[in-house]
């Protein structure tokens, strides 16, 4: 593990010019509200139904310290969670597109708009107090009832961890199911807001997992292709979720990937989407996580079966990009990888980061096998380039719902591909 290496290269970055970016399409409200023992009591003394199984999730979430993420679509079954935890916690802007639009706009690019079709008037307001555009696409902006997710984010050891897992803080989301119009820019929209965002080079998209239906799926993969062809610079790209169920990951690898540039996703997302190219019936991926070099040979099987041109995966200690050969620079999207790096630990605590232990030995195995570099976590494999990084990170973390938005959005719209 050569750490001298990669602490130069930390200490060498410099942060680029970035062009402006298009966001979209799920803002809303968090409620951020912290586990305790005293918390997991209160959800086993709710006579709520459904409580018991959404308490199973968290646990487990909690055992394997995973991020995951639960869809109630009973609205009344919301309402009354909602109501529950309604004196917990602090409430903040949510969403993957709302976080990434007020996280770019924070690193100075200079235009950041985000199309939310239907938000409601605080996620508005939020947006704006970050100096970012929010596009509803309605007579008067926020005309519909804000949506309030709640996100418990839990430090390990409030319950025994599985076998081989990594201690670390980390979070449990329990989202209603927003309405598919959320997603899609309405017809009657469709060429005004090309006009609005002829400017930008870059768009952050997200919320598929909203979509129910095969032609709410074509629609919304056709309007990825209309924001593609505005500039020949323009790139797109897509961030996943773990919580969609196998019809929407199979209506996502059919439609949603295969119209964009480029992926972000988490290794669990990883397993859910590998499955659901291998093998049919009911996904059962396990959380525990995969090597390196299984992450490596997936990612690149995930890229092979979507065409897109660039995957990214993020997970504990290290980030992997794979790429199309001739498509990129190799250093310019490495060295993106490490500024993503460097500003998501700088969100996520406080103190001197220090790079990952778990980063570096992976590193060391996938240049085992993939190697040797031809330059610093650079390698090539077939009509690929792989890039892997090790990640610095904060020794106290505090925050963690977010983090996989900020550092998914900097390394996209630092990247040139």
């Amino acid at each position: 593990m050569n750490a001298g290496v990669w602490e130069n290269l930390y200490l060498s970055l410099q942060k680029p010019q970035l062009d402006p970016v298009i966001t979209g399409f799920n803002a809303n409200i968090d409620r951020i509200i912290p586990v305790t023992n005293a918390l997991l009591s209160t959800f086993e003394q709710q006579a709520v139904p459904g409580c018991d199984a959404i308490l199973d999730r968290l646990k487990q979430s909690m055992r394997y310290c995973s991020a995951d993420e639960v869809f109630i679509r009973e609205p009344a079954l919301y309402q009354k969670l909602s109501e529950l935890f309604s004196p917990s916690g602090t409430l903040t802007l949510g969403g993957q597109a709302g976080i990434a639009a007020v996280h770019l706009r924070s690193l100075g690019i200079p235009s950041v708009t985000c199309a939310v079709p239907g938000a409601g008037p605080r996620t508005c307001a939020l947006l704006q107090n970050g100096g970012v555009n929010p596009l509803t696409f309605e007579p008067g902006a926020g005309n519909r009832p804000d949506i309030t997710h709640l996100i418990f984010e839990y430090p390990p050891g409030l319950v025994p961890l599985a076998d081989q897992v990594i201690p670390r803080s980390n979070r449990f989301i329990v989202s209603p199911v927003h309405d598919a119009s959320t997603v899609i820019i309405p017809e009657v929209s469709v060429n005004s807001f090309r006009e609005q965002i002829i400017a930008c080079r870059r768009a952050f998209l997200s919320g598929y997992q909203y979509l129910k239906t095969e032609p709410e799926f074509v629609t919304a993969a056709r309007q990825i292709r209309l924001i593609r062809g505005v500039h020949p610079l323009m790139r797109t790209h897509v961030e996943c979720v773990s919580g969609a169920d196998r019809k929407v990951m199979e209506m996502m690898l059919r439609h949603i990937l295969p119209a964009t540039d480029s992926i972000g996703l988490n290794e669990r997302e990883l397993g859910l989407f590998m499955h659901a190219l291998r093998a049919p019936g009911p996904a059962d991926v396990a959380l525990l996580p995969y090597s390196p070099v299984a992450c490596v040979r997936d990612a690149i099987a995930l890229a092979d079966a979507t065409g897109v041109s660039r995957v990214h995966l993020h997970t504990f200690g290290y980030y992997i990009l794979i790429l199309k050969s001739g498509t990129s620079e190799p250093e310019v999207s490495r060295n993106a990888l490490l500024l993503a790096a460097r500003i998501t630990a700088s969100k996520a605590g406080v103190g001197e980061q220090i790079l990952s232990r778990e980063g570096l030995l992976a590193y060391d195995a996938v240049k085992k096998e993939f190697g040797p570099d031809e330059a610093p976590g650079i390698f090539r494999h077939d009509d690929r380039v792989v890039v892997l990084v090790p990640t610095c990170i904060s020794p106290t973390t505090h925050k963690t719902t977010g983090l996989g938005d900020i550092l998914s959005s900097t390394a996209f719209a630092a990247d040139r591909f």
